[in-house]
Parts: structure tokens; sequence; C-alpha cells
């Protein structure tokens, strides 16, 4: 072995351990974040005091855990991810299996409501599919495990959001294909690929560009979110906030104006300004 060895070795087990950490990390959170929506269905439909809470069920959730990042917007998220991909229940309880201190943990009273699931057969119908388009969106059903191990809790979220279960599945496949960080599919939602695919009489040779110019994930992109570092119980200063990119810009704008020398001033930090009879403050 040469120094140059040494380097490549070194690299190459830094790169593989970090994906690999980074995919057990974005396992995690998207088995709790889909067994927190079951629980909250299941609650809305046999809870026996469900009718005392009603539709301020998730509020009171809120209210009452008081943890960070467990909030009724997320509720509601997580309730759609169960609602929308009820087939990832045997990746996930498969997941639960293979985790000895998780199966300790989780006792057969929290495994209860998992059991009593639909099959992955009956999930198209909990999807409530149009039974116009069930026949199309069966060509596109990708397997429930390569939905869980393939794609990141975050793009889950952002793609059940779609209502249509075939342009739902065609950014699955295209994300999964690609490899996909979730700024990259939020741009080409945006961007209308879907509807422009349909569209275009080459539909591979646009495949091909888009994967081709498209931003791979990689492993930052999976625990540098709000959502995952949430979850991880990290200190706030582990997210990026305005605060955090108003001090660095004012940082190096100091740096900047000392370089210059003498005669610049920087007179303030959200200057007070007086127009039209209200008061601003600029940055």
């Amino acid at each position: 072995m040469n120094f140059e060895a040494l380097v490549k070795h070194i690299s190459t087990i830094q790169n593989t351990l970090q994906a690999q950490a980074a995919h057990a990390v974005n396992l995690a959170l998207t088995s709790r974040n889909w067994l927190m929506g079951c629980y909250i269905v299941e609650f809305e439909q046999n809870g026996e005091d469900r009718a005392a809470y009603g539709e301020q069920l998730l509020k009171k959730l809120e209210q009452r855990l008081k943890t960070k990042g467990l909030n009724e917007r997320r509720f509601r998220e997580f309730r759609r991810l169960y609602l929308v991909y009820p087939q990832l229940k045997e990746p996930i309880t498969q997941y639960i299996a293979s985790q000895i201190q998780i199966r300790h943990t989780l006792s057969a009273e929290f495994i209860e409501p998992i059991r009593r699931l639909p099959s992955a057969e009956s999930a198209m119908n909990i999807r409530r599919i149009p039974s116009a388009e069930l026949g199309t969106a069966k060509e596109w059903i990708i397997p429930a495990d390569r939905l869980f191990n393939k794609l990141t809790y975050s793009n889950l979220m952002l793609i059940s959001a779609i209502d249509n279960p075939v342009k739902r599945a065609f950014y699955e496949m295209e994300t999964i294909r690609g490899c996909w960080s979730y700024k990259e599919l939020e741009r080409q939602i945006a961007s209308l690929y879907y509807e422009r695919s349909g569209l275009s009489k080459n539909k591979e040779a646009l495949s091909a560009l888009v994967q081709q110019q498209a931003t791979l994930l990689q492993p930052k992109d999976v625990i540098n979110t709000p959502v995952t570092l949430e979850f991880l119980g990290l200190n706030e200063h582990a997210l990026v906030t305005e605060n955090d990119l108003e001090q660095s810009i004012l940082d190096n704008l100091q740096h900047f104006l000392l370089e210059m020398g003498h005669g610049f001033c920087f007179e303030a930090r959200q200057k007070r300004i007086l127009i039209d009879e209200d008061y601003f403050f600029t940055d």
C-alpha cells in the first residue's frame, strides 16, 4: 500500500459509512412518521374517546406532547403519508422486527394497530384512486420496499401531496431513478416535468436530459433538513435561521469594509427609517 492507496481507502470508508448513517437515520424517520400517522388514523376511526377531540385532535396532541417538530402541521403530513402509502406497512414492520432494541420497546400493544391495517392488495382503495385511473395506476405501482429504501422521507412527503396517482407514481419512479434530492424533486414538480413529459414526442430524450442535469442526493441532504434535525434532537443552532444568515452576512461585510481601508462606514444594523409616517427597519 502506498500513500495514494491509503487516501483512497480512507475516502471510500468515509463516504460509504456516511451514506449508510444517513440512510439509517432516514429509515428511522420514515418509520416514525408513518407509524404516527397510522396511530392518528386508528384513533380517529376507532378511538373510544375520539368524539371528545374531533377536529381539534392534532392541535391537542401538539399541546400535550410539547415536543419540537411534533406540531399540528407535521401531524397532518404524517397522517397523509399513511393514507397515501399504506403499503409501507410490510417494510416498516420488517424494519422494526430487525431492530432488536425497537422490537423490545414496541410491545404487542403498540403493534396491534399496525396488524389491523389492510393488506397491500387493498391499498389502492385507501388511496382513493378513481376507478377510471385504477388500471393505469396499477402499471406504475412501485414495490413498497423500494419506496421505503430508496426515497427519503422529505421526498415521500412532497410526493404524497400530489393527488393524481399516476403523476405521483411518475415522480416516485423518476426520483428513484435519478436519486434526486428534495430540492431537485421540488424543482422538477414546479417546472411541470410530468406535464412536459406527457406533451413530449420523445419522452426518453427528455428524461435523459433531465436526469443528466439533476442534482443528486447527498448524505448531507438527508441529515441537514429541519425535520431530521428535530427528529435527532439537535440544538436549534444546527438549523440555519434567518438571524444566523444575517449575522454571517454582517460578519463578511465588516471584514470587507475593514479591508477597503479608511473612508468607509457601516452605519447601523436594522436601520430605523421613517417612510410615510411609518417606521421600517432596513438591513
